[in-house]
């Protein structure tokens, strides 16, 4: 057998060799290993190894990551900032105050920021966003208008969709999304936003350390100085204000009031969190995880769907002939012991939810199914039924009305009814349009019908048409207290009750000014009962001025 060749006492390690880098101690470039099956990851060098558990891909896709966000990098101090000013405007505008003054205030700058940051971003504001806008600055207008807590709260949730439709549409090509595409588009958007939390830290803590300025790098010791003072501070203040009585209620308003840990924490508790949202929110529409295209589904053929829909058809058409028959021209034989008014109020609830599914059916059958004359004349029959049965429905909500007056839900079916109205139209004619921008036309349908319900104020409108519905001069506990129990929005109503009517023998007097001088206090909670700069509301302030208590 050969000897080995090979030497087995290789060149000792000189100690200037640990002064070059390490690259430069290797005599040429080291080649990656062979690929482990195992791992997926390239086998070689422990220091040229991937961290352990990441691929070669999450390592693409962190640097792509850190890529799209660049522009928020490089431009930190306006970012930042910017966010830093919105989260103290939310705390300063918002904070225990849902419904006052600062609302639209709030509202107008959240807007601007938006247009601000497009700008800045070299993001153009197109034409369909002004819209989006000038729907915002209403809606926060109508906050500030009522006292429903229930609209605030929706006028807080349409405020949300808003800010993520107008985030969508000025980032994405948006003209081919349907309202599906858009609805999954903007719980992606929001879940991104999420996984965008990172940023803002990481951005923050390489600002610091690249910065040269020596206020920047003092900071950690004005912040030891200032929190070391605050001992010294407090006894100095107690001195004084055992000293000067006016400096000592001036001192007790502002520890009592303002400097509070309860509201210390929730005040800066909004500000960070409105300000890691609106940072984490642009860096989402960055990062761009939202295909711009719909996804290509191979469609259905029409054959089992014409059977289907052939049969869906025949029932709505027998029916809507009975409602024509029987409820429209009061013509035909009722069941016996229904009379045409009971019969009417039947059923209202039933007629809504099919018209709902009926809606949701026509859409997929227009997504799912490839195109065919039958298939487009069976979905118009069904929109055409659809108008009937919104009509019946429509009908029978009307005569509950005129039997019982209007209800907060009444009113809201019957709004939504009209709505659904309306939408029905752009579906149908979908059908016979196929590249008819469904979305836009449905969003703009909503925005109105929304608007004219917030600016309505539904327990105003309730009140007044009980009010006018009352027959003699007198009204009795169970009119006096159905008034007391709606919203702020409706002390008109009551007032002129009280002013215009006389009370009955059920009702006195002493027990209905002992109401009404807790009238405004119970009506104003859980808003602010006291109206200031901030909590100003035109329903709350109307509602003081006509019922001031005692």
């Amino acid at each position: 057998m050969e000897p080995n060749t090979f030497s087995t006492n290789p060149d000792p390690i000189q100690p200037e060799d640990f002064s070059r880098p390490l690259d430069a101690q290797a005599p040429g470039p080291i080649e990656p290993g062979p690929l482990d099956d195992s791992s997926q990851s390239l086998a070689g060098p422990p220091f040229y190894q991937n961290p352990p558990g990441v691929t070669l891909e999450q390592l693409a896709r962190a640097k792509e990551r850190v890529r799209l966000v660049k522009p928020m990098e490089e431009a930190f101090p306006f970012f930042g900032g910017i966010s830093l000013l919105f989260g103290i405007m939310f705390a300063f505008c918002l904070y225990k105050n849902p419904c006052g003054i600062t609302y639209p205030l709030f509202t107008a700058f959240a807007c601007l920021t938006g247009v601000v940051v497009c700008r800045k971003l070299q993001v153009p504001i197109k034409k369909d966003s002004w819209a989006l806008i000038a729907f915002a600055l209403l809606t926060g207008i109508s906050v500030w208008r009522t006292a429903d807590q229930f609209l605030i709260a929706l006028d807080g949730i349409a405020l949300v969709l808003t800010g993520c439709i107008f985030a969508l549409h000025q980032f994405y090509d948006d003209r081919t999304w349907n309202i599906g595409k858009y609805l999954s588009s903007i719980f992606l958007y929001l879940c991104r936003s999420l996984g965008a939390l990172p940023f803002p830290f990481r951005h923050t803590r390489d600002y610091l350390k690249n910065q040269d300025n020596r206020l920047v790098k003092q900071l950690p010791l004005f912040l030891g100085g200032f929190l070391a003072a605050l001992p010294l501070l407090a006894v100095i203040v107690a001195l004084l204000g055992q000293a000067d009585a006016i400096f000592s209620d001036l001192t007790s308003r502002i520890f009592h009031g303002i400097l509070r840990p309860s509201v210390l924490f929730g005040v800066i508790f909004r500000v960070v969190f409105a300000t890691l949202s609106l940072y984490c929110l642009v860096c989402s529409c960055l990062l761009r995880h939202i295909p711009q295209e719909n996804a290509a589904k191979k469609k259905a053929g029409p054959a089992a769907v014409i059977a289907g829909l052939f049969m869906i058809t025949l029932v709505y058409v027998i029916f809507s002939l009975i409602q024509i028959v029987y409820l429209f021209l009061g013509r035909g034989t009722l069941p016996e012991g229904y009379t045409y008014s009971g019969y009417a109020r039947q059923g209202f609830f039933q007629l809504l939810a099919v018209a709902f599914l009926n809606l949701v059916m026509v859409l997929c059958c227009l997504k799912y199914i490839r195109p065919h004359p039958a298939v487009n004349l069976l979905l118009t029959l069904i929109c055409t039924c659809t108008y009937i049965m919104i009509a019946s429905a429509c009908w029978r909500m009307t005569l509950y009305v005129n039997e019982y007056h209007l209800s907060y839900l009444r009113v809201l079916v019957l709004w939504f009814l009209a709505m659904a109205a309306v939408l029905m139209a752009g579906v149908t004619w979908l059908i016979h349009h196929p590249a008819f921008p469904l979305f836009r036309y449905s969003l703009a349908v909503v925005m109105v019908f929304y608007l004219a319900l917030a600016f309505s104020r539904p327990d105003a409108v309730i009140a007044r048409d009980y009010v006018d519905h009352m027959e003699g001069d007198t009204f009795c506990a169970d009119d006096f207290y159905y008034l007391y129990s709606l919203g702020a929005d409706a002390a008109p109503a009551l007032k002129y009750l009280t002013d215009n009517y006389s009370i009955d023998s059920t009702f006195s007097r002493e027990e209905m000014e002992d109401r009404l001088d807790n009238y405004y206090l119970i009506k104003a909670y859980p808003c602010p009962a006291e109206l200031t700069f901030r909590t100003y509301n035109l329903s709350f302030a109307k509602a003081k001025k006509l019922f001031p208590g005692p």
